[in-house]
Parts: C-alpha cells; sequence; structure tokens
C-alpha cells in the first residue's frame, strides 16, 4: 500500500460515482466501470461501502462499526484505515478533508 496517503478521523470518504454495485448474500460486488474491473467484500467492507455511497468522515465511519460489531476499537480504527486506503489506491473512493 501507499505510504503517502495520509488519513485524519475528519477526512470524509465517498464513493466514486464510476462504480456500480451489488448485494449478495450480505456481500458487495463493485464494479469499476472505467477500469472495467470486479472487487469483492466481505460483510464489514460492505458495511463501509453502503456508507460510502454519501460521504461519511472516517470517525463516522469508525463508530458505526464499533457500534455494530464485536470489535477493538483501536483494531477496528487500523483495520478501516487500511480498507480505505486500499480503496483509495483502486479509485473505488475519494476523499475530502
Amino acid at each position: 500500500m501507499s505510504s503517502d496517503i495520509t488519513l485524519s478521523e475528519s477526512t470524509t470518504v465517498v464513493a466514486n460515482d464510476d462504480c456500480l454495485s451489488t448485494e449478495i448474500d450480505g456481500e458487495s460486488v463493485i464494479l469499476h466501470m472505467e477500469q472495467g474491473k470486479y472487487y469483492g467484500f466481505n460483510e464489514v467492507g460492505t458495511r463501509v461501502w453502503e456508507l460510502a455511497q454519501e460521504p461519511h468522515s472516517l470517525e463516522e465511519i469508525c463508530r458505526t462499526i464499533l457500534e455494530a460489531y464485536d470489535v477493538d476499537e483501536e483494531r477496528c480504527r487500523a483495520d478501516i484505515r487500511e480498507l480505505i486506503t486500499e480503496l483509495i489506491e483502486l479509485d473505488l473512493v475519494r476523499t475530502t478533508e
């Protein structure tokens, strides 16, 4: 992963307009239309993707995941940062400060 992506708790994340998605058995399948590539997410990734359909801050996303799943807060925040970084690198989401 890129080390030059910096995310703060106030970074706003929103899905790229060039992506279509559907949910199958609690998991998401996303098509990046411009790239012609498909991506799949597990249950937690699907919830993050759902949240990214509207602008949400990294803090709001973490809070929502913490409320929904039995996970250590530090682990949750690290995992969400890693996932958002990956989504940025795949051009599935964009961010603003």
